[in-house]
């Protein structure tokens, strides 16, 4: 082969060698240009394929983004739970608080990975935004918050906590409830935190309320109060009547005397008061009487003792001067023995506005009939007791009227008796045994 060919040929090869490497400079000068500029449009736009709470915002800018996410109004979701435990859910709509609340999307722009912006053409970028901007009326979320379930009254169950009761002659414990109450303090507080932490992009547009709700506090002494307790109730009270008579209060008659309050053993007081009025009823003649107010101090100090004891019933051998008075402004009923009060009751009278007026003055206990019927024009009531206090001792009385449920305050305003006064069954009960024909009757304004 001549030389001048070879010469040729090899500067052809040179040449070919140069060229290829000013492609490939070029192409990779091309592409980083290419990248460059994808790098610098994507660092102020949104990468392709990115949607934010599922609305597409790829190539957007931050402005464009927020525009097309105000359509959306930003919302607030409150878990909550009903008796059951079970979660329920509200959602608050911002919009509804204020007219210029809106997403905003400038910390999302800031997150994403704009190096790889060429591979995001094969990914899915999906974000959820929960920060906003603007401002909202307080009163709005204030009437809002009012409106929750958790906060309506009648979804609201008081926890419990575990507490003791007498059944029969025993003490038991009722067992804890959780119940269904969140103060309506921190329901607002979590709210208003959770709406401030979006509007500086520091909480998510969720309230989980359910670990707020007061838990019941269970008493850790409770098995040792039953035992303690139970030894009041285990003992025998002897009741020494007379030197031929004797009374013995024990198990469940013992029961009817105490009740629980705050797991503690206290005197049921409406209990002693039905003992004595019943052991008076028995024993009680015209001249001689049990001395009712000692009796009671007697039991006060035994009734709780853990220890078996004895009580002597004092008498009072002499005609004791007995009075009602009634107070219709205060709507109470006391009787006084020798002006010792012995009993107190809340009745209902009359009022002249809507039935008859229960007549005020001086009266006395005309008539005194058990298991009778009131008639009037357009009633007729069964009573147990009837104690008459008018000149004929038939038209106004003292009765119990097992029809109603409540006693006392302005009842009477609303609800009144037809001119009598209506009293409990268990206090007229008592007022039956104590009064006799001609016990003073005093009624005031």
């Amino acid at each position: 082969m001549p030389d001048s060919f070879c010469i040729i040929l090899m500067m052809s090869k040179t040449k070919k060698k140069k060229l290829r490497v000013i492609y490939i400079v070029s192409a990779c000068l091309l592409l980083l240009i290419i990248y460059l500029a994808g790098l610098l449009r994507y660092s102020s736009r949104f990468l392709p394929n990115t949607t934010i709470n599922n609305v597409n915002v790829s190539k957007l800018d931050v402005e464009e983004a927020n525009s097309l996410l105000s359509k959306l109004s930003p919302e607030i979701t409150i878990i909550e739970k009903d008796i059951n435990s079970n979660e329920i859910s509200e959602t608050l709509e911002l919009n509804k608080l204020s007219g210029d609340i809106s997403y905003d999307v400038s910390e999302l722009l800031r997150k994403q990975n704009n190096i790889l912006w060429f591979i995001t053409r094969f990914t899915d970028k999906e974000y959820i935004c929960s920060k906003i901007n603007g401002t909202y009326d307080s009163n709005n979320l204030d009437s809002f918050i009012g409106g929750l379930y958790c906060l309506d009254e009648k979804n609201i169950v008081m926890p419990e906590n575990n507490s003791l009761y007498i059944d029969g002659d025993t003490v038991k414990v009722k067992q804890s409830s959780d119940g269904l109450y969140i103060s309506k303090d921190k329901v607002m507080e979590s709210i208003r935190n959770n709406l401030d932490g979006m509007l500086k992009g520091e909480s998510e547009s969720t309230v989980d309320l359910r670990d707020y709700y007061e838990k019941a506090v269970d008493d850790e002494n409770i098995e040792s109060k039953i035992a303690d307790l139970q030894k009041v109730l285990d003992k025998t009270i002897y009741v020494n009547i007379d030197a031929y008579d004797e009374d013995t209060i024990r198990d469940n008659d013992l029961s009817k005397l105490l009740k629980i309050d705050n797991n503690e053993m206290v005197i049921d007081e409406d209990g002693l008061g039905s003992y004595i009025y019943e052991l008076s009823n028995e024993y009680d003649s015209y001249t001689e009487y049990i001395d009712k107010n000692s009796l009671k101090k007697s039991l006060e100090n035994v009734l709780l003792s853990k220890e078996n004891e004895t009580v002597d019933v004092n008498w009072i051998i002499e005609e004791i001067n007995k009075r009602v008075e009634v107070y219709i402004s205060e709507q109470m009923l006391y009787y006084y023995e020798n002006d010792s009060l012995v009993l107190s009751s809340p009745i209902v009278s009359g009022n002249g506005n809507i039935t008859d007026a229960t007549p005020t003055g001086h009266y006395m206990v005309q008539r005194k009939v058990e298991d009778t019927s009131l008639m009037g024009r357009d009633y007729l009531e069964h009573v147990d007791y009837w104690i008459g206090f008018d000149e004929t001792g038939r038209i106004y009385g003292l009765h119990d009227a097992q029809w109603r449920d409540e006693f006392g305050g302005d009842i009477w305003l609303s609800d009144p008796s037809r001119g009598c006064v209506n009293m409990p069954l268990d206090k007229v009960r008592q007022l039956y045994s104590y009064v006799d024909y001609d016990t003073e009757v005093v009624i005031y304004n």
